[in-house]
């Protein structure tokens, strides 16, 4: 994997866990919820991330709602990161 990839993968990481913990005003995201890995293609097309849910039993919905609201994450993922293309979440 190149350097550049490295870099993107990090400011992602950091970006999403912001947007995560202070943007997203769904009550239903609670708890303590950490991107814990990013994998980015080298086209920028993609990107992986790797959360992990503390709570065990609101995981899945907790989950299912970062899910729902991927497309708000990924907008403000562009607003805070200074990319030519902001690659889908997934």
């Amino acid at each position: 994997m190149s350097e550049r990839i490295l870099r993107v993968n990090s400011e992602i990481q950091k970006a999403i866990s912001y947007i995560i913990q202070n943007e997203i005003k769904n009550p239903k995201i609670r708890g303590l919820i950490t991107v814990t890995k990013v994998d980015t293609t080298a086209d920028l097309d993609q990107s992986k991330i790797y959360l992990s849910i503390f709570e065990e039993d609101t995981r899945e919905e907790v989950f299912n709602q970062i899910k729902h609201s991927a497309g708000f994450i990924r907008r403000e993922l562009a607003k805070a990161v200074d990319l030519r293309k902001v690659p889908f979440l997934t």
